[in-house]
């Protein structure tokens, strides 16, 4: 069984390309696939890791254990047990919000353009270029979608599954990029 991190690029890597297969039915410029397909399987790895890392140092809920007391009910010993409670730890997922949508973002942006370019055979000026002049708008335009997705991450999805929702919604955002430039 692969491990969590080749199952998530696995699907984050198929996602990018059902993202580029959908924009070249959109729109009469095709998305350069290879370089968008060959870039989620390099970068998902490391935001896998990123998500972990944040998780790890920021842990989206405290488990709280409790022991019950054993008893007698109608003449038969019961046994005490363990019971588990999760409580969301508030602070430590406001934290990791704005440290993904800041930090994590402006990396993920910013290599993203330079990487697809780069992919495609573009000089490393023009890559620089690219990034820009292109971040800040891009920036601008994902904080209307990406800071409540990362909300519901941090809140109610397994930290294993996600890059793969970030994939998921990307398949969206990416559709979206697409019809955009091709205005």
């Amino acid at each position: 069984m692969p491990s969590p991190t080749v199952k998530a690029t696995i699907q984050s890597t198929f996602l990018a390309l059902c993202s580029a297969l959908v924009a070249t039915f959109l729109t009469p410029k095709n998305p350069p696939i290879f370089a968008l397909v060959i870039f989620a399987l390099l970068a998902t790895p490391p935001n896998f890791l990123w998500q972990q890392y944040l998780e790890r140092k920021l842990p989206g809920y405290n488990i709280e254990k409790h022991e019950s007391p054993g008893g007698i009910k109608d003449g038969t010993p019961v046994g005490g047990g363990l019971s588990v409670t999760r409580k969301l730890n508030v602070l430590n997922t406001l934290m990791k919000v704005v440290i993904d949508q800041t930090l994590g973002s402006v990396v993920n942006v910013a290599l993203h353009l330079a990487g697809v370019r780069a992919l495609q055979g573009v000089p490393l000026g023009q890559c620089l270029q690219v990034v820009k002049e292109q971040t800040w708008p891009l920036m601008i335009a994902g904080y209307k979608l990406w800071p409540l997705v990362s909300l519901l991450n941090f809140t109610v999805v397994p930290v294993e599954q996600r890059t793969v929702v970030g994939s998921l919604v990307g398949l969206g955002w990416g559709v979206f990029l697409a019809l955009n430039a091709a205005r």
